[in-house]
């Protein structure tokens, strides 16, 4: 009978690894970037390193890579937005949730994923440098780089019209506070993602207050994303640089997101890197990684947990117990025998 059990808790150990691994892990690259890149495949490689086994999956809007880069740059968001929705509920490996690592717009956008689908739920979302708020400007350019001068005049005087707002990334996050009416009245996507119109969706508070954590990295040096305080959702002045931090702003305190409930429960964390923007030191992702990332998951307890793993279970279950009932038998059995003896 003892070997009996040590034979059904030999069978329920090989059955629990199955059942729990680290949490799989999404990365959204940023603008001109693409999904397998080689800065994408460091980022996934060190991961991989540090959590044996994990599944790294990174979002492609094209799986040829050049055009992967162009739709970073080109394309209606709201359009992308839906296709990486599918994408992700597709994956099987990604079916009881995932942590999220959002690089520049990819940072933002994996938000906006969060807020109008997580299915499968994201549970936390680390971004760097993300134009959270908007950009309120653009890259500044080389005196002589004529090719980019011209590139931020068109921006500057046709952000908000149709065809930007409909085709051209930047333009689709773009945010002057100079023009916020007219932001409000065209802007084709951050508006809506912020919740900043008049009539506010409730989904997009609740289900970015779900988040078990909302990490937020600024660039110290980041002259690419303009301003870099964007990056924690502050409010920069154009003209006096006066910066008004999350907490102050009135986005924060009537918690049109759900950041509040955030920060108030501690969920919330501001974080900084020094240098420029998208300069992170293997040592400081693995870092980074080390702290928040890695999260073991046991399947056989997380809600909404795979059929075939728990039927797994319940297979060693029954057998086991069938052979202890056939054992319990045959010894009730003789004990009987040996009393009308």
């Amino acid at each position: 009978m003892t070997r009996l059990i040590s034979m059904a808790s030999y069978l329920l150990c090989l059955a629990i690894p199955i059942l729990a691994s680290p949490r799989p892990v999404v990365i959204w690259h940023g603008l001109g970037d693409s999904y397998d890149s080689d800065g994408m495949q460091r980022v996934a490689a060190l991961i991989h390193d540090i959590y044996p086994g994990i599944f790294v999956h990174s979002v492609y809007l094209n799986l040829e890579s050049s055009q992967d880069s162009k739709e970073s740059l080109l394309g209606r968001l709201d359009d992308q937005l839906a296709v990486v929705c599918d994408q992700l509920a597709s994956i099987p490996e990604l079916e009881h949730g995932f942590d999220g690592l959002g690089f520049s717009q990819g940072g933002l956008f994996l938000r906006g994923y969060v807020e109008r689908c997580n299915s499968p739920k994201a549970y936390k979302l680390l971004t760097f440098g993300s134009p959270q708020n908007g950009v309120a400007d653009f890259p500044p350019c080389n005196a002589r780089d004529f090719v980019c001068r011209r590139r931020n005049a068109f921006l500057k005087t046709q952000a908000y019209s149709q065809y930007a707002q409909e085709s051209i990334t930047v333009a689709q996050y773009y945010r002057n506070p100079d023009q916020y009416d007219k932001y409000l009245e065209r802007s084709g996507f951050l508006a809506d993602i912020n919740n900043e119109r008049q009539v506010k969706n409730a989904t997009y508070a609740e289900k970015l207050s779900s988040l078990e954590e909302l990490v937020l990295y600024l660039f110290t040096e980041d002259e690419t994303v303009v301003p870099k305080e964007t990056a924690w959702f502050a409010e920069v002045d154009k003209k006096t640089e006066v910066v008004t931090p999350l907490v102050e702003r009135q986005i924060y305190n009537e918690d049109w997101l759900g950041l509040k409930a955030l920060g108030d429960s501690g969920r919330l964390h501001f974080y900084s890197i020094e240098g420029r923007h998208m300069r992170i030191t293997n040592e400081t992702m693995i870092e980074i990684a080390t702290k928040f990332l890695g999260t073991e998951v046991n399947l056989e307890t997380e809600k909404g947990g795979s059929m075939q793993q728990q039927e797994i279970l319940e297979e060693i279950v029954g057998y086991v117990n069938v052979i202890l009932n056939q054992r319990l038998q045959q010894i009730l059995a003789a004990v009987a025998g040996q009393a009308y003896m």
